[in-house]
């Protein structure tokens, strides 16, 4: 069996399982945020009489994509939110002052581990697979299922698998490989419900950041999940926050596939998807030159630690173009905290960088920085099609942190490996 085949058959009490079987399998922890909590809550209340939730401490809550509150309607909501809270006692509520990205905190925080199923209502939940977990998007009544029984159903998933080599070169980040593939497979509907299994010695050289980027973007290729394999690196980034005992699975070295790539990062370089349209993806080289007016960097995809390391290293002693106004919103608090402590934020604040408070900000269009007529960004989120940043009437690029941070510096797309 395949990784994501080995955790739907344990999880679902059997011995095996193979592509296409339903399973009623047990969830690790149940995510739900801001937008959609009262909503799953009201659902759970209806479908169990007696209002008990199968583990508060496995049923995790986020306040991101309206906090802090834009407007009244969004400050009401929040607090009727955490009113509903408040009333079953959630131990791990993430609220203003402990805020952060539902996805980020899922993964830093140890709410997932290898070999269990979380289940999120949020469609970027495909990011737990970072840390060999399988990672779901579900909806308001399958999240309310499954907090009042601690399971959820599935169709278990045929498995394309990304053997990935070569060396990584200077400036090029897991987001140009995630990208690329993007542009390599495209929306064809070939990976939809698909397990994307990533795999490969320039995987194993990859950071816990770089592993939840490429997870989080394969839904996005319309895949069930993505997922990693754990290894030392796993080990050592859960050993001082993982909740609960997980252990190691890995593919059977005979697993069946639906499809099996290769491909030999030593020849990519930093990589773009053009406006509107997620799969339209170029080499930097084909659009150096074109002007912007904003840049973001942030979100589930790019806004960790890492991601604003590189950026202070291009733009230590440096100037954002006058003409291009910057937004840098870490994924979370903890992440906020280590970029202060270590410099990095004081480095983008002097060259004319925002920092904003943790939160989804403007990759829902919400706040924060959203996107007005005729503003070009780039973006180093996850998605660019019209309205996703707010006005339909901009244009999105989106890329890597390292992309957004040399081309600040001109106010137009640039290479950073020829800037640095």
């Amino acid at each position: 069996m395949t990784i994501t085949e080995k955790i739907m058959a344990f999880n679902s009490g059997r011995s095996s399982v193979v592509p296409g079987q339903l399973v009623w399998a047990n969830v690790h922890t149940v995510m739900t945020m801001d937008y959609l909590g009262k909503q799953c809550f009201s659902a759970f209340e209806s479908l169990s009489p007696e209002k008990k939730l199968f583990d508060k401490d496995r049923v995790i809550c986020v306040s991101d994509h309206l906090i802090p509150p834009p407007s009244e309607q969004f400050a009401t909501m929040l607090n009727e939110w955490r009113e509903t809270v408040r009333k079953y006692d959630i131990p791990y509520f993430y609220d203003l002052g402990r805020q952060g990205i539902a996805h980020q905190l899922m993964v830093e925080q140890g709410h997932v581990l290898p070999g269990k199923v979380s289940i999120g209502t949020d469609s970027h939940a495909n990011t737990y697979g970072a840390v060999g977990a399988i990672g779901n998007a579900i909806g308001v009544t399958d999240a309310a299922i499954a907090m009042a029984t601690g399971k959820c159903w599935f169709r278990v998933p045929e498995s394309v698998k990304f053997i990935v080599t070569g060396e990584w070169q200077p400036w090029v980040m897991a987001k140009d490989l995630s990208l690329h593939i993007m542009g390599m497979m495209h929306w064809n509907g070939h990976l939809i419900y698909k397990a994307l299994e990533f795999a490969g010695p320039a995987i194993e050289s990859l950071g816990i950041a770089g592993r939840m980027t490429l997870c989080n973007m394969t839904v996005d290729l319309g895949a069930k999940n993505g997922i990693i394999a754990p290894d030392d690196t796993t080990i050592e980034f859960l050993r001082p926050v993982q909740k609960g005992e997980w252990a190691m699975l890995k593919s059977d070295a005979d697993a069946n596939y639906d499809a099996i790539y290769e491909v030999d990062v030593t020849n990519l370089g930093p990589t773009i998807s053009l406006p509107d349209k997620l799969d339209d993806v170029v080499p930097v080289e084909k659009v150096i030159g074109t002007k912007f007016n904003k840049a973001f960097v942030g979100t589930c995809t790019n806004g960790r630690t890492e991601d604003f390391a590189i950026m202070a290293s291009i733009l230590r002693d440096k100037q954002i173009h006058r003409n291009v106004n910057m937004v840098c919103i870490p994924a979370s608090q903890s992440v906020y905290l280590e970029c202060i402590q270590k410099g990095y934020f004081e480095i983008l604040i002097k060259a004319g960088a925002a920092i904003e408070t943790p939160s989804c900000g403007p990759c829902a269009g919400i706040h924060t920085g959203v996107a007005g007529d005729g503003d070009i960004i780039l973006s180093a989120g996850n998605r660019n099609m019209k309205g996703r940043m707010g006005s339909k009437n901009a244009k999105i690029y989106l890329t890597s942190p390292a992309v957004v941070a040399a081309s600040a510096i001109r106010g137009e797309i640039t290479d950073p490996r020829f800037e640095n």
